[in-house]
Formats: C-alpha cells, sequence, structure tokens
C-alpha cells in the first residue's frame, strides 16, 4: 500500500497532468489575476477555464476571492511556481540531450558519405562470395 506522501504526489502530479492547467498556473506566477484577464490569455471558452480552475482549487494548487463581482485567483503555495521552473529545467536539459544525439546522427552520417570506398582484395572478394 503506497505511503500517504507517495499518494499526495501522485494526486498532485494528477492535478497538474494538463496543458492548460500548466498555463494557467504560469499566468498565476507571483500575482493574483481575475477570471476575466485569464481568459483573455488562454483564448479559450469560459467554460473551459472553469473547469479547469475548478480542478486546480479542488486539488489545492490555487485559491480565489470574490471582490466587486470579480473572481480573483492566485496560487495557494509559491512553491507551485519552483516545481514549474524545476520541469522547465527538465525539459530544457532533454531538449539539450535530444539536440547532442542528432547532431552525433549527423556527424556520423557525414563521415560514412566521405569515406572512400574499401577496394575489394582477394580476401575480401572471397569472404563477401560466401
Amino acid at each position: 500500500m503506497p505511503e500517504p506522501l507517495h499518494r499526495f504526489k501522485s494526486e498532485l502530479f494528477k492535478t497538474l497532468g494538463h496543458p492548460l492547467r500548466i498555463h494557467i498556473l504560469e499566468l498565476l506566477r507571483g500575482r493574483e489575476v481575475s477570471v476575466r484577464d485569464l481568459l483573455r490569455e488562454l483564448d479559450v471558452e469560459p467554460s473551459t477555464a472553469s473547469q479547469q480552475l475548478g480542478v486546480l482549487r479542488t486539488g489545492g494548487i490555487v485559491e480565489s476571492r470574490r471582490a466587486d463581482g470579480t473572481v480573483y485567483y492566485r496560487l495557494r503555495d509559491p512553491l507551485v511556481a519552483e516545481l514549474l521552473d524545476v520541469g522547465r529545467r527538465v525539459f530544457g536539459k532533454q531538449v539539450l540531450d535530444l539536440q547532442h544525439v542528432l547532431a552525433a546522427q549527423k556527424r556520423a552520417e557525414g563521415h560514412a558519405r566521405t569515406r572512400p570506398a574499401r577496394r575489394l582484395t582477394r580476401t575480401t572478394r572471397a569472404t563477401a562470395k560466401r
């Protein structure tokens, strides 16, 4: 049976596991934002944004307040922004690793094309016939 910490982490990552939710969290980084401004930035239907904000609110990731008929959202814990930063760094490292693999592959392909064909000797001809 998983430990409570493992269950918590699993639920946290499930809650974060949608691109629109991540986008919302990036917009809320370090500031409070009205629903109207979120909708303008997200360019999605209000019902879609509302659904994703509800998931984040239920998961305890964001909190809201109402003032003068406007609803504002903010991150409940600034550590979430740090978690997003770590995700960005992991992504950047994977991109760099892939670039290095592709560069090495390109060099190997270029080296194979520029290498002169090997002359066949009697020994290599006999081996090739087998």
